[in-house]
């Protein structure tokens, strides 16, 4: 467990406006893409996550900024004369010196020329010549003193001039700085460096926002501090789980991703169109309380006991009493329903990783699972992935599931087999499968071995596996099971294929795109399945 304390500072905690929601909601769009919720969080640490009023700047972001700042830093400082001050204080302690060589030893002795040379003689950089004068013994006490104080920075000093002479072209700016500036941009710039190293490894553990605040405007510090605790809040918020070094998705985790696939989807739907749905059966029924009708013969006596007796007083104002007549009659409306089982087919195939069809296709699928479990309990849905085979997938599996990169073909028959297996143990007679696909078939099994057959040529049908594929098509029809396809490719190949399964099986085909493909089929779906009577 890691424990992250943060404390007040300047006010930069203002506009922490991004939610758990929208926290996951970041975290979905890459589950959408089949990514693992590790692979997905470590994409949000570098991309960052755009909430719905506010963003989520992520590590690359904030590392630019941090490279920006610096380079901000080599636009406005000039270092050229950084040690020019020192040189000047170097000059004044010799010349000091001088002179009061000068008045102690007489002119033309050997002492006094021995040591005119020796300081008349240092010259190159000025580390070296505080070096060469460390062991020299001054006979004058302040410039002895002076010289002392200039001693005791020579190790910084010798950095700076090492980083003038590598970085000094760099800063091209007109703010000249003095030793003493050289040296707080020296800090400054080690201090970027390593910033910029920890966000480059994602190593936030070792940035605190005091860290940055200097460096970063407050959005760029709020984003720091909710990447840090981007995977403590989903996991405080009961959505994420670590499992060793694996993070999953909770069960509260997967409802979520349903709700919101299917927030996502009826978001640009007209509400009042939700329901105009019809049905030719009539199922079980339950009281919609807000809503209220006279009683007509055959309406279930779902009596409105208050509304009845408001329409009796009404027509008894005289002040009889109560006498209820047939026409005061009020009942609830009642909403019928009817019982399914669906099958929904997955295309896992290589294809459906283009054009943002994979995505859009399981966002569907669990935007389906979750409207079946929350509004339809009494319902089943069954959920198959195909590629070069079939496989049930559960809603977790659903959940974590990517398309299939190394299984390029398209095995339907498979599928509508597995399919029309599950769907024969329910007795319900509204059994459909819901085929979701973007190609024709290209594998099927043969006499019990599995086939792959590409087609015959560009654009064209695979004629043996689209033969075995139509016939699982007319054993699927003779047991009472209707396919609804949608399509997300409308070639011409796989319209020929598309309308002659039609045609045998009697359901109904959508060719449509991966934007529009929640609103076909969930509309599609609920419109048959209940009728407000």
């Amino acid at each position: 467990m890691t424990l992250y304390r943060y404390k007040r500072w300047d006010g930069a905690q203002e506009g922490f406006d991004v939610g758990t929601g929208d926290l996951f909601d970041g975290l979905s769009d890459y589950l959408m893409e089949g990514w693992s919720p590790d692979e997905a969080y470590q994409w949000i640490l570098k991309q960052g996550i755009r909430g719905k009023e506010s963003r989520i700047m992520g590590l690359e972001d904030l590392r630019s900024r941090v490279s920006s700042y610096r380079q901000s830093l080599y636009d406005s400082a000039s270092l050229k004369s950084s040690l020019s001050g020192l040189r000047d204080e170097l000059a004044e302690i010799i010349e000091k010196e001088l002179e009061s060589l000068r008045a102690r030893f007489p002119g033309g002795s050997q002492e006094l020329r021995r040591r005119e040379e020796f300081l008349k003689g240092l010259e190159g950089r000025l580390s070296l010549a505080i070096e060469a004068l460390s062991g020299y013994d001054f006979t004058d006490a302040e410039a002895k003193m002076r010289f002392d104080s200039l001693a005791e920075v020579l190790e910084d000093i010798r950095k700076a001039e090492r980083f003038v002479k590598r970085y000094g072209e760099r800063f091209t700016g007109g703010n000249e700085v003095d030793f003493e500036g050289l040296l707080d941009l020296m800090e400054q710039l080690d201090h970027l460096e390593r910033m910029e190293k920890l966000l480059s490894s994602g190593s936030l553990d070792d940035i605190s926002p005091d860290d940055v605040k200097d460096i970063l405007n407050p959005d760029g510090v709020n984003s720091l501090v909710l990447l840090k605790g981007l995977k403590s809040e989903l996991e405080k918020s009961g959505l994420v789980a670590t499992r060793g070094e694996r993070t999953e998705l909770t069960p509260k985790g997967i409802r979520k991703l349903g709700e919101t696939a299917l927030t996502d989807i009826f978001s640009s739907l007209d509400r009042k169109k939700l329901s105009e749905h019809e049905t030719g059966q009539r199922g079980t029924g339950s009281a919609r309380p807000e809503d209220t009708k006279q009683y007509e013969f055959g309406d279930p006596f779902n009596l409105d006991i208050v509304n009845t007796l408001k329409k009796s007083l009404a027509r008894e104002a005289g002040g009889n009493g109560l006498r209820i007549e047939p026409g005061d009659f009020e009942v609830y409306d009642t909403e019928y329903h009817t019982h399914a089982a669906t099958a929904l087919l997955l295309d896992l195939s290589w294809s459906m990783s283009f054009q943002g069809r994979f995505p859009a296709a399981k966002r569907v699928a669990l935007a389906l699972d979750h409207l079946i479990r929350t509004n339809y309990p009494r319902d089943e849905l069954y959920i198959i992935g195909f590629s070069t085979g079939a496989r049930r997938l559960t809603t977790p599996e659903l959940a974590v599931t990517a398309w299939d990169s190394n299984d390029p073909f398209t095995n339907i028959q498979e599928a509508l087999s597995a399919a029309a297996k599950l769907l024969s143990r329910q007795r319900s007679s509204n059994r459909q499968i819901i085929l979701i696909t973007d190609g024709q078939p290209t594998a099927y099994y043969m006499d019990g071995y599995l086939q792959v057959e590409l087609p015959m040529f560009f654009g064209g049908l695979s004629p043996r596996a689209t033969f075995e594929t139509l016939k699982e098509v007319k054993r699927v029809t003779g047991m009472g099971i209707k396919i609804n396809t949608f399509m997300l490719d409308d070639s011409a190949s796989l319209r020929r294929f598309v309308e002659e399964m039609t045609r045998i099986n009697k359901g109904r085909a959508f060719f449509t795109t991966p934007t529009q493909l929640g609103k076909y089929l969930l509309v599609d779906y609920l419109k048959r399945k209940k009728k407000v009577l």
